[in-house]
């Protein structure tokens, strides 16, 4: 009886996983990091920057290996002599959206005109600190969607192009030294 019982909620777990395995896709996305300590009032900003080639779970739009990314930053504070923060990533797949995310947590650590917070926002340059792209291994070929690779690889370097030349779509700033990049949205 306990191998009846021990054997359908292994059934159970078995298609649960499959169902929770959707199809991933490889895709330009929007990306930024933040790190705070408990130990210190500054407050790090990277500059939203570029992944031309980042790793999404199809159905619930979740960045895979997130942590990987936050580890990247953790491991760039700890080699500026910086150890012990708290890092984490923020991303999007439109400009749009990005934008948002970075004027919250902006507004988060500033505060407002009235109920200002005492941390000091320090932001971090593009030649100082860049995101690697996380490369996926042991995927299986079914659930890798590739969709478009060409239109992505397109407007990559259309992106790019725009950065470089100062071409930037005009937009409110939550930053001063944070230009955003500008990538049309995929469809």
């Amino acid at each position: 009886m306990r191998n009846n019982y021990f054997a359908l909620t292994l059934l159970i777990l078995l298609f649960h996983s499959l169902g929770m395995s959707g199809k991933v896709r490889c895709t330009p996305i929007y990306i930024f990091g933040t790190s705070a300590s408990f130990n210190d009032s500054i407050v790090y900003f990277t500059d939203i920057q570029i992944l031309d080639s980042a790793w999404i779970e199809e159905k619930t739009d979740f960045l895979l290996n997130r942590n990987e990314y936050s580890n990247q930053l953790r491991e760039h504070f700890n080699a500026t002599g910086h150890p012990n923060r708290t890092c984490l990533v923020s991303f999007a797949t439109t400009e749009k959206e990005i934008l948002k995310k970075y004027a919250k947590m902006h507004k988060q650590f500033k505060g407002t005109s009235k109920k200002p917070k005492n941390y000091a926002i320090r932001d971090i340059d593009d030649d100082e600190f860049h995101f690697k792209a996380i490369r996926m291994y042991n995927l299986d070929e079914t659930e890798i969607v590739t969709k478009s690779d060409k239109k992505t690889a397109k407007r990559t370097e259309k992106s790019k192009k725009k950065k470089a030349k100062g071409k930037l779509k005009e937009s409110v700033q939550p930053s001063e030294s944070a230009p955003s990049p500008t990538m049309p949205p995929r469809r």
